[in-house]
C-alpha cells in the first residue's frame, strides 16, 4: 500500500476507508464520493490532455509528428522495448510502428539493438540526440504549463499538487 505524500489532505488517505455503507464523505458541506470524483476526472483530464498536446505540438514543430513524439517518449520510458510494445502503446499495427521506428532510426534519434539471446527481437533505445530532442520538447511544454498555472494562487497550487498526488496513488504506473 502506498502512503500519501505530505501535501495530500489526511481525509483522502486510502488506509482509512469509510465504513461499509457509510456513504459519501462530507467536506465543507459538499458530498464527496467516488462517482462525483470519477465524473470530475473524466471531465477535467481530457482538457488537460488537450492543453498538453497543444503545448507538445508547439514544441515539436517540424522536427517530429505527434505520433513520432509519442513513440520517442515511450521508448525513453521503456528502454529496450520492442516494436510490438510500441505498436501496442500507440494503438497501431506492427507495420505502422515499424515504419515509424525506421524513420526515427534514420533521423538518428532511436538506435535498435539485437540481443544475442534472441536475434529475432530488436530492442529500441534513444540515442543521445534523441534524448536531447525529447528534453528540449519537454522543457518547452513545461514552460507552457508553468505559464498556464502561474495564474493560480499558492493555495490553489497546493490543492492541485495534493490532488495529483492522490491521482498517482489511484492510478499507479504500470
Amino acid at each position: 500500500m502506498h502512503s500519501l505524500p505530505s501535501t495530500a489532505p489526511a481525509v483522502l488517505d486510502r488506509a482509512a476507508p469509510p465504513a461499509h455503507g457509510a456513504g459519501p464523505a462530507r467536506r465543507a458541506g459538499v458530498a464527496v464520493d467516488a462517482a462525483r470524483c470519477a465524473d470530475a476526472v473524466l471531465d477535467t483530464v481530457p482538457r488537460v490532455m488537450d492543453a498538453m498536446r497543444t503545448a507538445m505540438r508547439q514544441q515539436v514543430g517540424d522536427q517530429l509528428s505527434v505520433p513520432q513524439f509519442r513513440c520517442l517518449n515511450y521508448i525513453a520510458g521503456q528502454p529496450g522495448c520492442s516494436i510490438g510494445a510500441v505498436a501496442a502503446f500507440l494503438g497501431v499495427t506492427m507495420p505502422t510502428a515499424s515504419a515509424m521506428v525506421d524513420r526515427l532510426v534514420r533521423a538518428g534519434v532511436v538506435r535498435p539493438s539485437t540481443p544475442a539471446q534472441d536475434r529475432r527481437r530488436s530492442q529500441l533505445h534513444l540515442t543521445p540526440a534523441g534524448r536531447a530532442q525529447l528534453q528540449d520538447i519537454r522543457a518547452g511544454a513545461h514552460a507552457e504549463f508553468r505559464r498556464a498555472l502561474s495564474v493560480l494562487s499558492a493555495e490553489q497550487l497546493l490543492a492541485l499538487q495534493a490532488g495529483l498526488d492522490v491521482l498517482r496513488l489511484a492510478f499507479p504506473a504500470a
